[in-house]
């Protein structure tokens, strides 16, 4: 409950703005969460709303990490736990409508003979929202699979 407590008082703190950002956030996050198990990937994404990467995505790496903690704040307080999947498809959807370059990025590994995968978004070449840079764990998907 005391957890709850500091969530709550978190929210109180942020801007109106990015209140509403987070609320954004967490109906994307039920939306992502419920269509990959129920819809898979693609449809999921068409779902979300994933919007076209722009040639020419501004470059704010502030304002991304900005977007990037308020969006994970909301994945780590959803009743849903969403996958880094599902976190990784409305990251990428939030940046984009605000007009900033986002990747998303899925790698595999297969540490002691166990297969893993992970996502994450990617802003200006900076992985968003990780401890450490996961390109180095993890193998690369093509992209182009990802948007066939």
């Amino acid at each position: 409950m005391a957890s709850l407590g500091r969530a709550w008082h978190g929210f109180r703190q942020l801007s109106w703005t990015d209140r509403g950002l987070a609320g954004r956030a967490w109906v994307l996050l039920f939306l992502a969460a419920t269509g990959l198990r129920m819809m898979g990937f693609r449809r999921t994404q068409a779902a979300v709303g994933s919007i076209e990467p722009d040639a020419h995505g501004r470059r704010d790496l502030t304002e991304a990490m900005v977007v990037a903690r308020i969006v994970h704040a909301a994945a780590n307080h959803h009743v849903l736990q969403p996958s880094c999947l599902a976190r990784s498809m409305v990251l990428v959807r939030m940046l984009r409508l605000r007009g900033l370059d986002a990747e998303l990025r899925i790698g595999v590994a297969k540490p002691h003979g166990r297969f893993t995968a992970h996502a994450w978004v990617e802003h200006a070449g900076v992985a968003l929202a990780e401890p450490s840079p996961p390109s180095g764990s993890y193998g690369p998907f093509d992209e182009a699979w990802l948007t066939r």
